[in-house]
């Protein structure tokens, strides 16, 4: 579905997936990379959940085995949410979205995340305006529809 200002997310379903989410993956048209929240506690409360930019793999049983390697205090994931950010850095700012998972971590482990949700939220962003220099100035992954290259100003006097 799309608005005024593009693609509409459902936000209360994406608050919805966080409330109950524990491995939540981000996706964005912007950069290959996702952003991992690992929202899980381990037995004795020792390890801290994963909040991250990781790079993406093939599925989720790929992404639980990661986890499996990465993590292996903590039992497999039972619920392994995935969706593509339709918007930009700024508007997932914006959105409290973050916001949401760093209260939820404040509240269920005592732990403060959100120094690394603004750290991640600043990559995004310098990820996003490379991506758009890039594509302005037609570097590789992109076609540009015109080129100054050969362009050359034509007088048409009127008829």
């Amino acid at each position: 579905m799309y608005g005024d200002n593009g693609p509409v997310l459902d936000l209360d379903s994406a608050a919805e997936a966080i409330a109950e989410a524990e491995v939540l993956v981000i996706g964005f048209d912007f950069t290959h990379d996702r952003v991992l929240l690992d929202l899980r506690a381990d037995p004795d409360g020792m390890t801290a959940p994963v909040v991250e930019i990781v790079e993406p793999l093939g599925s989720s049983t790929e992404r639980t085995l990661w986890l499996q390697e990465r993590r292996p205090e903590v039992a497999p994931p039972e619920r392994f949410i995935f969706f593509t950010w339709p918007h930009t850095a700024d508007f997932l700012r914006d959105s409290s979205l973050f916001d949401m998972v760093a209260r939820r971590l404040q509240h269920e482990q005592g732990v403060d995340v959100r120094g690394d949700l603004g750290d991640i939220l600043g990559e995004l962003r310098r990820r996003e305006r490379a991506d758009t220099r890039s594509a302005v100035a037609g570097a590789e992954g992109f076609e540009t529809i015109w080129s100054r290259k050969g362009h050359q100003r034509r007088w048409y006097p009127d008829a």
